[in-house]
C-alpha cells in the first residue's frame, strides 16, 4: 500500500518531531522567532497508538497498554531515508511505496497512515509542554509540506456556489455569453458581459448552511468574498493578497478587509466546512508545521502568534477555478425576468 506525498510527509513530520521535539516557531517569512516556548512530550496518531518522548528513547504504547520502545538514532535514519526518496520522486500526485520504511511503518504505525479520516482538520495530535506557562496542554496541528502537490483550504461544492444577478443585458446577450466556449470562457464571458454595459450585483450564498457559517465570523463577510470572487474574473487575477490590494483604499479599510479575510481563512483552514453547519469552534488549536522544500520543520503558532499565522495564509493562498462545466459558472439563466449567474469559490495554497 503506497501513500502520496502528502501522507509521506506527514510521516517525515512525524518521525521529526520525534527526534528533536523542540518546536521552532517562526513568522510569516519563517524567519525563526524562537525554539523554547513548545516542546512535543507525547504524541498521538488515528489507531489510538501514542508515542512518549523519553530523553534518546521514544515509547509506543498501545490501546491495550503494550509498551515498545525505539531509538531516536534509529528513527533519525529512518526520516532522513524518507526525505530522501520523498525528494527525489518527481511525480508530485499519486501514491508511491518507499519498501524500505515499510518495516518502520508495519511495526511503530502497525501498517497505519497517521490521520485516521480526511474529515479531520488536524493531522498532527500533541501533548506540548509549554514552558511559558509550565504546563502540558493537548494540542492539535496542521502540516502543510512544500515536498508535495499544494492543498486545498476550502473545496469547491454546490456550497460555495455565489449567486449573482446581471443587470442590463437581454437574451440575446445571454445566448451570446453562454455561446461562449474559449479554453479561458470565464474570463472571456465576463470581458464580454462588461463590454456590453451589463452590471453584476451580489445577491446570496446557494447553500444556507454556508451562508450561515459565514455569518459567524462576521455579517459582511459573504458580501467582501463576492467582491473578491468577482473581481477575479475582471481582473484575471488568483492572488488573494492582490486581490485585497484593488479594493483597499486606505490604512482603515487595509486593517477591515485583512482582519475580516484572515478570519475567515483561518477558520477553513482550522474549522470549518463548507458543507456542515460550523459551531464557531475550531479542531486545529496549536498551528501550522511547516514543512520546507530543504526538510526543515518549522511551526506557525495559533497560541501566542495568531496574527502571524493570519498573514501567513493571506500571502500564500489564491482562488482556484473549478469545473466550470460542473459548476455553470458565468452561464446566464433566466428566472422571473430577471438574470443570474453562479460562480464557485474555492481556495488552496499557492
Amino acid at each position: 500500500m503506497g501513500f502520496n506525498k502528502g501522507e509521506w510527509s506527514e510521516l517525515y513530520t512525524f518521525l521529526s518531531l520525534l527526534v528533536q521535539p523542540n518546536l521552532t516557531i517562526v513568522d510569516e517569512n519563517l524567519t525563526i522567532i524562537n525554539q523554547t516556548t513548545f516542546e512535543i512530550q507525547e504524541m498521538y496518531i488515528a489507531n489510538k497508538n501514542s508515542y512518549k518522548i523519553d530523553n534518546d528513547t521514544i515509547i509506543k504504547i498501545s490501546p491495550t497498554h503494550i509498551k515498545k520502545t525505539y531509538q531516536k538514532a534509529y528513527l533519525s535514519t529512518q526520516k532522513a531515508l524518507l526525505l530522501d526518496n520523498i525528494v527525489t520522486h518527481k511525480r508530485a500526485k499519486g501514491s508511491f511505496e518507499v519498501s524500505q520504511i515499510r518495516p518502520l511503518i508495519d511495526d511503530l504505525l502497525d501498517g497505519e497512515k497517521l490521520k485516521g479520516s480526511s474529515k479531520v482538520k488536524g493531522d498532527l495530535k500533541a501533548l506540548v509542554l509549554d514552558k511559558k506557562r509550565d504546563n502540558s496542554i493537548k494540542l492539535n496541528y496542521n502540516i502543510k509540506s512544500n515536498l508535495g502537490a499544494k492543498a486545498t483550504l476550502l473545496n469547491a461544492s454546490t456550497h460555495t456556489n455565489f449567486i449573482y444577478e446581471v443587470t442590463n443585458i437581454d437574451d440575446k446577450i445571454m445566448q451570446q455569453n453562454n455561446s461562449i466556449k474559449t479554453r479561458t470562457k470565464l474570463i472571456d464571458r465576463c470581458k464580454f458581459l462588461k463590454s456590453s454595459g451589463a452590471e453584476f450585483n451580489f445577491i446570496q450564498i446557494e447553500s444556507s448552511v454556508f451562508a450561515n457559517n459565514l455569518k459567524l465570523i462576521d455579517s459582511n463577510l459573504d458580501k467582501i468574498l463576492a467582491q473578491i470572487l468577482i473581481l477575479s474574473y475582471e481582473q484575471n487575477q488568483k492572488d488573494i493578497k492582490k486581490l485585497l490590494s484593488y479594493i483597499i483604499s486606505d490604512k482603515s479599510s487595509e486593517i477591515y478587509y485583512k482582519k475580516k479575510i484572515g478570519d475567515f481563512v483561518n477558520t477553513v483552514t482550522f474549522g470549518m466546512r463548507a458543507s456542515e453547519e460550523w459551531n464557531g469552534t475550531n479542531e486545529v488549536n496549536g498551528g501550522i508545521i511547516i514543512v520546507t522544500k530543504m526538510g526543515e520543520i518549522y511551526l506557525l503558532d495559533l497560541i501566542y502568534y495568531k496574527s502571524i499565522v493570519d498573514r501567513y495564509l493571506i500571502d500564500n493562498i489564491k482562488l482556484e477555478s473549478p469545473s466550470s462545466t460542473r459548476y455553470k459558472m458565468f452561464e446566464i439563466y433566466e428566472e422571473d425576468g430577471r438574470y443570474y449567474f453562479k460562480l464557485n469559490l474555492q481556495i488552496r495554497f499557492k
